[in-house]
């Protein structure tokens, strides 16, 4: 039985249709944003300091996109959906993997020229060095804009390994959840899971996060990949102590390749910085680059920030497992013994985890001979709604030495998850997870926004944390009042 744990998956809405690779996305109405609370944030000092540059900053109405190799192919399409132009069956050739049918594809990219006539980028979703969600729209307009989404190689010619576009009709909230206030919403969200947990607040000019609307938010939650925030901000430490520099090359091993890391695919040996390993394990939640830089910082440092972060009860963290590690407990061992590591001391779990879990090696290939569905909220890494918050303000607070604090805003900064974030805010950083199993879908889906504008109120955060031992959150049900949320998070209405 497959086990899949991942951060962002920029979900759609469900589809009429979607069959075809262009599909039908249903619509859905929002209602503006109205106040927060009375405006009551206006008059809460600010954060000073250099103004806050975009992620992607726009000049001249376009977005500057980062050097990387997927960004590379993707100002490739965007040039071929120019009115006038021709895509060949040899730059198909030249740009794809063999995988791709050449002449399919440029049917395919001849469609996306008639739908998206001179295509341009009206939203970016996220950006790592081998993935791009973007939002495009061409001079056709209204009524839909295209939801694209492509991937590519790392290492060599950079070859296209992904490519789809949907039709997208500007929201990801259902009607029903487009009028909700802040109140409702929140109580919304407590009904999408039986052990859901909820903070939605700010973090103030001395660190404290103060909650707004809150449920359930010091019940530790299982949190899927949103433990990745502890081990990035370790690495933040390694580049401020000087031990790392955001330009040293990691090179992929194959003994810290793990199950679901979207670079297992490159070849061994194949160098990568510390900034782009740390971009993809926040951007695309890549497992493999993960395990990479817990290797590289440590257990012991990535236990140490978990501590200096704030977080409430760390001995649920702790020892501080990789993905490989953590996925043993899930699939190694019978369900006794599973537990047994579950349940035991934390001097047990390092013995054990010495003893018997470190020399299984990887998780990649797979081998899965047990799986533990129900280990999945319970045995796993898990925090509070606020001690996330905490990380986070913990996080915005890293040091500029070496620049650390830009590894850690590039990383954090990767993604937003859905559409209509990014334009609104100046910086938007974002981490998710989930824990899935095959049989009854996810059973933790959770999500973590921090954002922030040139104005004078504090970084605004929205942790929704939906945990379900029998599996079966509705991703799509999620995303749309997540959505509603983080947009009730605008002090004033648009």
């Amino acid at each position: 039985m497959p086990l899949f744990l991942h951060s962002t998956r920029t979900l759609r809405p469900r589809c009429r249709c979607c069959a075809a690779v262009l599909a039908l996305v249903a619509a859905a109405t929002t209602a503006p944003a109205q106040p927060l609370l009375d405006d009551e944030l206006t008059f809460r000092g600010g954060f000073e300091g250099d103004p806050i540059e975009p992620r992607f900053p726009r000049v001249d109405g376009e977005f500057l996109l980062p050097d990387h190799p997927v960004t590379r192919q993707l100002e490739w399409l965007l040039d071929e959906l120019q009115v006038g132009t021709t895509t060949t069956i040899a730059e198909v050739q030249q740009r794809f993997v063999p995988g791709f049918d050449p002449q399919q594809m440029v049917d395919f990219i001849g469609a996306l020229r008639t739908e998206f006539p001179n295509a341009r980028i009206l939203d970016v979703i996220g950006i790592t060095p081998v993935a791009a969600t973007v939002v495009i729209d061409g001079d056709s307009g209204p009524p839909a804009t295209g939801f694209l989404q492509l991937q590519s190689q790392y290492s060599g010619d950079e070859l296209v390994t992904f490519f789809q576009v949907s039709n997208f009709f500007g929201s990801v909230q259902f009607p029903s959840d487009s009028t909700l206030n802040l109140e409702q919403a929140a109580d919304r969200f407590m009904t999408l899971g039986s052990e859901n947990a909820l903070f939605v607040g700010y973090i103030d000019a001395a660190g404290e996060c103060v909650g707004l609307v809150e449920r359930s938010p010091d019940t530790p939650r299982a949190l899927g990949s949103i433990f990745k925030t502890w081990i990035l901000g370790a690495v933040g430490e390694a580049v401020t102590a000087g031990t790392v520099a955001v330009d040293d090359s990691v090179f992929l091993s194959a003994s810290e390749r793990a199950a679901g890391g979207a670079i297992n695919s490159e070849p061994l040996g194949t160098l990568f910085s510390v900034q782009d390993m740390a971009t993809l394990m926040m951007g695309i939640s890549d497992n493999t680059a993960t395990d990479h830089l817990h290797e590289l910082v440590g257990r012991g440092p990535v236990g140490d920030y978990v501590q200096d972060a704030g977080v409430s009860d760390p001995e649920l963290l702790l020892p501080f497992l990789n993905i490989s590690e953590q996925f043993h407990v899930f699939t190694r061992f019978n369900l006794s013994t599973a537990l047994s590591y579950v349940n035991g001391t934390e001097v047990f779990q390092e013995v054990f985890l010495n003893s018997s879990i470190e020399p299984l090696g990887p998780s990649f290939p797979i081998n899965f001979p047990f799986f533990h569905a129900e280990l999945l909220t319970s045995g796993t890494w898990r925090a509070t709604p606020r001690d996330i918050c905490r990380t986070l303000g913990t996080l915005h607070a890293t040091a500029e030495d070496f620049g650390a604090f830009d590894l850690v805003d590039e990383a954090m900064g990767a993604q937003a998850a859905q559409p209509g974030i990014r334009n609104q805010w100046a910086r938007v950083w974002y981490k998710g997870g989930s824990l899935t199993s095959g049989a009854s879908g996810d059973h933790v889906l959770t999500h973590a926004w921090l954002l922030e504008n040139n104005e004078e109120f504090p970084p605004l955060v929205v942790v929704a944390l939906a945990n379900n031992p029998s599996g079966g959150i509705d991703a799509f049900e999620i995303q749309s009042i997540t959505s509603r949320l983080v947009e009730l998070m605008r002090p004033f209405v648009p």
